[in-house]
């Protein structure tokens, strides 16, 4: 009884080491994003710019160049947005917007390996987001009843480019998938909705705003080989 466990339990050790690995893998990607209005902005006395969190979700296709480079190409759905803080009232004091499009990025990256099974990489690439969820036009109050400020919110481009950069640790499994921590950055070339802050008195005062849908991502992605697909499907087939 012994002896059959260990000729098992051998098989699949050999099963596994021995699996075709392919260049191309595929997976996805999910995590957390931090994204606020430009930077370049300036704001009256009162008001203040926020970081506002949200999230994305991304499906993963990758082709391996060679053992320390690769084409990624992702597709998914990214969550953003801002929020605008009035620092001198007590209540009710901020407008948060949640702004989701469709992004999609193609880029390289590198990979030092500094084991057998672990690497960390560097990502660079472009990107382009689709605006299918915005309105034309929006305004926001920051209480239903007799608000004290409101934004008026128009989008600007419903499709607009990016750019990215990003940093990776990772690991590899022993049947070849490949497992990451990403942390990357996207910025806009251009300016996803302009925005007017109004307050004041039958808001006679106001200041513009840009959001130009940069953002900051912090996930977890896993990939599967496919050489582990192919094998499988041979192995159903015959």
């Amino acid at each position: 009884m012994k002896k059959g466990l260990f000729i098992i339990l051998a098989f699949i050790v050999v099963f596994n080491s021995t699996e075709a690995q392919s260049p191309w893998y595929v997976g996805g990607s999910a995590g957390v994003c931090v994204s606020k209005t430009s930077i370049n902005d300036t704001l009256a006395n009162t008001f203040s710019t926020r970081n506002r969190v949200g999230g994305y979700g991304n499906i993963r296709l990758t082709y391996d160049m060679n053992r320390a480079s690769s084409l990624e190409f992702a597709l998914g759905f990214l969550n953003t947005g801002y929020k605008i803080n009035n620092d001198t009232m007590a209540y009710n004091t901020s407008v948060s917007k949640s702004i989701s499009s469709w992004n999609s990025t193609l880029g390289i990256s590198f990979r030092q390996n500094f084991s057998e099974y672990n690497f960390i990489s560097e990502k660079f690439g472009v990107a382009v987001n689709y605006n299918a969820f915005s309105n034309t036009s929006d305004t926001l109050n920051n209480k239903e009843n007799l608000p004290d400020y409101r934004i008026v919110q128009s989008l600007n481009s419903r499709i607009y480019p990016m750019f990215y950069i990003g940093f990776a640790m990772g690991g590899k499994t022993d049947g070849g998938d490949r497992y990451e921590i990403n942390l990357t950055y996207q910025q806009s070339f251009g300016t996803s909705h302009l925005l007017e802050v109004q307050h004041g008195e039958f808001f006679n005062e106001q200041f513009p705003l840009t959001y130009r849908g940069g953002n900051l991502q912090l996930g977890i992605s896993y990939f599967f080989n496919f050489g582990k697909f192919e094998k499988s499907e041979e192995y159903f087939y015959d």
